[in-house]
C-alpha cells in the first residue's frame, strides 16, 4: 500500500511541476477527487438500491474522518506549512458547502434538486480552481507546456505512476469496505453506523495513505489540499451525484441531523483556525484533531453499543411474554 501511494503522490508532484500548475491545485483536483471514488461508488451503490441513508452517511462519516483524523495524523508526523491560497480560497469554499448541505437536508431529505444545485456548485469551483491555477502560473512568469517539448516523456511516465497507482489504491479500500461490512452486518450493527465509521474510515484509505505520505516526503500542500478537495468533492460531487440518480429521495435520518452533521459542521470549521494561524498547522493541532476523531468514534461505539443492548432486551422481554 505505501508503494502504490509513494507512486501516487510522486506522479502528481511531478505533474504539478511538468505543467506549471501549483501542486496545492492537483492535491484540490486530481488527487483528492480520484482517491474519492470508493465515496462516490459506494454512495452510488447505496443510492441505485434504495439505502439512501447509507449514501449521506458515508460522506458525513469519511468528511469527519478526513478532518479530524487524516489531518490529524499528518500533522503529527510532520507540521503541515498551509498556502495563502488554501487559507483565503479552499477551505471558506468547504465551510460554505457544509453549510449549504445541512441547509438542503433540513427538511430530512435530499431531493434530485437540491442534487442538481450541489453538482452546479461543484463544477463551477472546478473551472474557478483551473482559471486560478492558470492565473497564478503566468503570474509568475512560469514557461508554458509548449516551451518544453523534451519533457513529455517525464510526464507520459508521472501519468502513468499517478493512475496505476490511484487505482490500486481504490481496489484496495473497497476491498477492505465489502469485508468491514460483512461482519459489521454478521454482528447486526445497523446500516448507518457502518456509513458513518466502517465504511467511512474504509472509503477513506486512499486519503490517509495519501495526505501522510505526502506529508513524509514534504508535499504539504498536497497533504492538506487533499483533504480539502475530497471534502469539498464529497459534499458536492458524491452526495450531488448520489441524488440525481436516486429514484427518491436520499433520507437523513434524525440521529445524522441531531449528532452527525454538527460534528462534522464543527469539525470543518475547527480546521479553519487552526489552519490560519501561521499558516502552519502544528503538531499540538493536529494531536486536538486526532483527540477529537477518537472521541466521536468512541462516542459512536458507544451508540451502537447501546443500540444493541435496546433490541436485545427488547427481544428478551418479547420472548418472555409469550
Amino acid at each position: 500500500m505505501t508503494n502504490l501511494t509513494l507512486s501516487l503522490v510522486a506522479g502528481a508532484s511531478k505533474l504539478a511541476a511538468s505543467f506549471n500548475v501549483p501542486s496545492v491545485l492537483i492535491g484540490l483536483t486530481i488527487v483528492s477527487f480520484g482517491t474519492s471514488a470508493p465515496e462516490l461508488t459506494v454512495s452510488i451503490q447505496s443510492a441505485v438500491t434504495g439505502q439512501g441513508s447509507l449514501a449521506f452517511a458515508n460522506v458525513l462519516g469519511s468528511n469527519t474522518f478526513n478532518i479530524l483524523f487524516i489531518l490529524g495524523v499528518s500533522a503529527l508526523i510532520a507540521p503541515l506549512v498551509v498556502s495563502q491560497e488554501l487559507v483565503k480560497r479552499d477551505i471558506p469554499m468547504l465551510v460554505i458547502a457544509s453549510f449549504i448541505v445541512t441547509a438542503l437536508v433540513w427538511d430530512g431529505r435530499l431531493s434530485q434538486l437540491d442534487a442538481a444545485l450541489l453538482c452546479s456548485l461543484l463544477l463551477f469551483y472546478v473551472a474557478y480552481l483551473f482559471i486560478q491555477g492558470r492565473m497564478l502560473s503566468n503570474k509568475n512568469n512560469e514557461p508554458t507546456p509548449s516551451q518544453q517539448p523534451n519533457r513529455w516523456r517525464e510526464r507520459a511516465v508521472s501519468i502513468l505512476l499517478f493512475i496505476v497507482g490511484l487505482s490500486l489504491l481504490i481496489f484496495g479500500g473497497q476491498l477492505m469496505v465489502e469485508n468491514a461490512v460483512q461482519l459489521a452486518r454478521a454482528l447486526a450493527v445497523d446500516e448507518v453506523m457502518i456509513g458513518l465509521t466502517i465504511i467511512a474510515i474504509g472509503t477513506s484509505l486512499p486519503e490517509v495513505v495519501t495526505s501522510v505520505m505526502a506529508s513524509i516526503k514534504g508535499h504539504a500542500d498536497i497533504a492538506v489540499g487533499n483533504v480539502i478537495g475530497s471534502n469539498s468533492f464529497n459534499s458536492l460531487g458524491v452526495l450531488g451525484v448520489s441524488g440525481l440518480i436516486s429514484s427518491t429521495p436520499l433520507e437523513v435520518t434524525s440521529r445524522m441531523l441531531n449528532v452527525d452533521i454538527s460534528v462534522m459542521i464543527v469539525a470543518t470549521i475547527l480546521c479553519t483556525p487552526l489552519l490560519i494561524s501561521g499558516l502552519i498547522l502544528s503538531r499540538k493541532e493536529g494531536g486536538i484533531l486526532f483527540i477529537g476523531y477518537v472521541a466521536y468514534f468512541v462516542y459512536a461505539l458507544l451508540y451502537s453499543l447501546r443500540e444493541l443492548l435496546s433490541m436485545f432486551l427488547e427481544q428478551t422481554i418479547n420472548e418472555k411474554g409469550q
